[in-house]
């Protein structure tokens, strides 16, 4: 064979592999469709759940089905949690212009059973929400239920339905998690709003259940400098969300994206890797995922790109 035509055979070889090799695009696009999801935030809490839902409400290719709100209630918080981070939910969702398209529904304003524990479900418009729309999927989906708060409105709707859990799948910040000695820690901001839905997600046998520890989620840390000159360049959501800086947390010269790491993570799964843990030794013993790391360069690029909609 001539140099000419090993030449000629190599570069053929070579086009053919690239055409059957997978997009990357495409991957991302195609995880994002596959399942519908609901996600439950505690928005009026602080400013990350605010940029996680104006990157979501920018991916149309991405089945939302709705917004659940959540409650945030400790000792400074006042009355009304639940209703205060509705509230934004619903300005975030009109600013995007899909009020009419988009269910923004609220949920419950108390914790799950009561102060000392127990399981009593809190009912509410957002645990009929999820179990309703977890009855609507195609053959072969499950209904992703991301909760960026306390976990009150799903644990509670899983308590209401005991099918519920094989219908669904489940995403969670929250918790503090040592990889060297599988040691968890509940000492953390989501899990003390509620830690008896906390501990009845880990219960669940059966539950496929993710989380998004904050000893992993706080690599995702946005100076304020930066991120200004982005906001700058991103039209009315940027214009949004730097008052909302502002205005919470001016003096503030950076801020960890916890929830948008989670969000971007379950989005991409190339941007976020996990693996199995055995769930704490006060629980019910069953494995859950848990994120070891995340790529948090890769996240960051690609939010605004998508905020900026190029």
């Amino acid at each position: 064979m001539s140099k000419y035509s090993a030449t000629f055979l190599f570069i053929m070889l070579c086009t053919q592999v690239l055409a059957q090799a997978p997009n990357l695009t495409n991957q991302v696009a195609a995880n994002r469709a596959k399942n519908p999801l609901l996600l439950d935030a505690d928005s009026a809490n602080e400013i990350d759940d605010l940029y996680a839902i104006a990157y979501l409400l920018k991916l149309d290719e991405v089945n939302l089905v709705g917004i659940t709100s959540a409650q945030w209630f400790h000792l400074y918080s006042g009355d009304s949690t639940m209703w205060k981070s509705h509230k934004l939910n619903e300005e975030l969702v009109a600013l995007a212009g899909k009020t009419q398209l988009l269910p923004v529904v609220p949920g419950a304003d108390r914790i799950m059973g009561d102060p000392w524990g127990g399981y009593a479900p809190r009912q509410s418009p957002a645990t009929d929400f999820i179990i309703a729309e977890s009855k609507k999927l195609a053959e072969g989906q499950k209904l992703d239920v991301m909760c960026i708060g306390a976990s009150t409105n799903l644990a509670s709707a899983l308590a209401l339905d005991s099918t519920l859990h094989t219908r669904i799948r489940v995403w969670v910040l929250g918790f503090q998690y040592n990889f060297e000695t599988g040691v968890w820690n509940k000492d953390e901001f989501n899990i003390r709003r509620d830690l008896n839905a906390a501990n009845y997600l880990l219960n669940y046998e059966g539950l496929e259940l993710h989380v998004m520890p904050i000893s992993v989620a706080k690599q995702y840390t946005w100076p304020k400098a930066e991120t200004y000159a982005h906001l700058d360049k991103s039209g009315k959501e940027g214009a949004y969300l730097k008052t909302k800086w502002e205005e919470r947390f001016g003096d503030f010269d950076s801020w960890v994206m916890w929830d948008v790491a989670l969000l971007q993570a379950y989005l991409d799964p190339s941007q976020g890797t996990q693996r199995e843990v055995a769930t704490p030794p006060e629980n019910v013993q069953r494995k859950v995922w848990m994120y070891e790391d995340i790529d948090e360069a890769a996240m960051l690029e690609a939010y605004w790109e998508v905020l900026k909609g190029k």
